[in-house]
């Protein structure tokens, strides 16, 4: 084991890989996370497993993508199933402590933790029923409050903020109660934001003038909608004639003030374990769930797997790691699970763990791998994947034309060499990559198959098409209708 033997794991919702001031950003200020990379290696090219909060989340704990767990949407969320990183530290006799939003079933289930602290879940083990339907035939709606909670990013407070505080009074709280206990912990410390609706407090909020705001260069392209993948996502949630630059301005403002916001909640949370001293045996993880695309190629939220959308931070800092380094190498939230082995000095002979130890990657034991991540809910006609290899990147579709990008020299992804039926003899190299690793057509099968049994557990289509849906989960104790959106 590490001289290290606690770890903080802080998480994050919605927070794109490039809204950090250590990554560059020109606007958003990150001063705790930056502090945290100053101390630690920031991974360049980190991606979520999937573009989904709860799929996303059970990949972070189990170690494996949604197509080997099944684990497809927000309707199909961690229960308990399947051992986690959790599991394999508690029966190593290394307690795990959540606080904050989790996204699984239920605290019911056996979700591997020692305790759970005033955590999160879906709703009344349910979760979001709509992000089963998969096409028009299904009956998918047309979402106009997906564009409205959008518009909600002025300044002031919702419940999540209110939450975000809650977490930050419990996580300090529960390190001054553990800080001088020999024995070794991990807590988890799991945060809503910057989720939308994105408001901030004034004083945050004011930071940020939507006039100033370095808009993506893909927000307003003629032809953003032109792959049908997007123009679908564009059409269910109302943005098929664009977005509004004014709109969009005060949007992207309010996503830099929220993420403003949460930098200063972990930044609490860091100072107390440092005026408790722990910094010298203590791990401290940084990532969140998935990206956010706001505006880039003229869309809001996820479901995509574009960079500003599968691209997540993720900071490592600790006693025995190198401080100040950038590691350029592909790395996947299923390598947390091998990370907390490693860490623990945990042995396994699973051989279904997806990952490597980061601490693999730090040390230069491995060479570098692809980068994946796949999507398969709400907002895809059919299955994509993603598949990345140095600077090359494709986007497969099922039943679709594929999408290819040089990085190197379109980092924001505005050039698709493989538009108008134009062909590229990288596609052929990374399509072979990717069916030596899944079959796109088998997965996109099961998971349709896997949807369509769920909805008629949950009633059958006519049910789940009228059930409603809510725009973010309900902060602990909340009663949430569900709602048309």
């Amino acid at each position: 084991m590490s001289r290290a033997n606690k770890l903080i794991l802080f998480v994050t919702d919605n927070h794109a890989r490039d809204f950090l001031g250590a990554a560059g950003h020109p606007i958003v200020q990150t001063p705790n996370l930056d502090r945290l990379a100053a101390r630690g290696v920031r991974f360049e090219n980190a991606y979520a497993a999937t573009t989904l909060c709860c799929p996303s989340r059970a990949a972070m704990a189990t170690g494996r993508y949604p197509h080997q767990t099944g684990y497809w949407d927000n309707a199909t969320m961690y229960d308990g199933r399947i051992k986690t990183w959790h599991h394999y530290l508690r029966d190593a006799q290394v307690p795990v402590t959540a606080i904050g939003k989790l996204h699984y079933r239920s605290a019911e289930d056996d979700n591997g933790f020692a305790e759970e602290i005033h955590t999160m879940h879906v709703v009344d083990g349910i979760g979001s029923p709509l992000t089963l339907l998969r096409a028009t035939e299904d009956g998918v709606p047309s979402r106009s409050g997906h564009k409205a909670i959008y518009g909600n990013s002025g300044p002031g407070e919702t419940d999540y903020q209110t939450y975000d505080h809650q977490i930050t009074e419990r996580a300090i709280d529960w390190l001054r109660e553990k800080a001088n206990t020999p024995e070794p912990w991990v807590l988890i410390v799991s945060y809503p934001s910057p989720h939308p609706p994105f408001r901030a407090v004034q004083k945050i909020r004011e930071q940020y003038a939507p006039a100033d705001m370095p808009l993506p260069p893909t927000w307003d392209a003629e032809d953003q909608y032109d792959h049908p993948a997007m123009a679908y996502l564009a059409w269910m949630n109302q943005l098929s004639d664009g977005l509004d630059e004014s709109f969009l301005r005060t949007a992207y403002a309010g996503y830099c003030a929220l993420i403003t916001h949460t930098d200063a909640e972990i930044g609490k949370v860091m100072d107390a374990a440092e005026d408790l001293g722990l910094n010298g045996s203590t791990h401290m993880i940084y990532t969140s769930d998935h990206g956010e695309a706001i505006g880039a190629h003229g869309i809001l939220g996820k479901a995509n797997l574009y960079e500003h959308s599968a691209g997540v931070p993720l900071i490592m800092a600790g006693p025995d790691v190198p401080q100040g380094r950038a590691v350029g190498d592909c790395v996947s939230h299923v390598d947390l699970c091998p990370t907390m082995l490693e860490l623990y000095d945990i042995p396994t002979e699973d051989e279904d763990l997806a990952g490597c130890s980061l601490l693999q990657v730090i040390d230069g034991r491995i060479e570098p791998r692809p980068g994946f991540s796949e999507y398969h809910a709400m907002g895809s006609v059919n299955s994509s994947f993603m598949i990345r290899f140095g600077n090359w990147k494709l986007i497969y579709h099922v039943d679709m034309r594929n999408q290819l990008f040089d990085l190197d020299a379109d980092p924001w992804e505005a050039q698709d060499l493989l538009a108008a039926g134009q062909s590229h003899p990288k596609e052929v190299e990374l399509v072979s990559l990717l069916k030596g690793f899944i079959d796109p057509e088998e997965t996109d099968a099961r998971s349709k198959a896997d949807q369509r049994a769920r909805i008629e557990d949950l009633g059958g289509l006519e049910v789940v098409r009228n059930a409603g849906s809510i725009a973010a989960s309900p902060i602990p104790g909340k009663e949430v209708k569900l709602e048309k959106i």
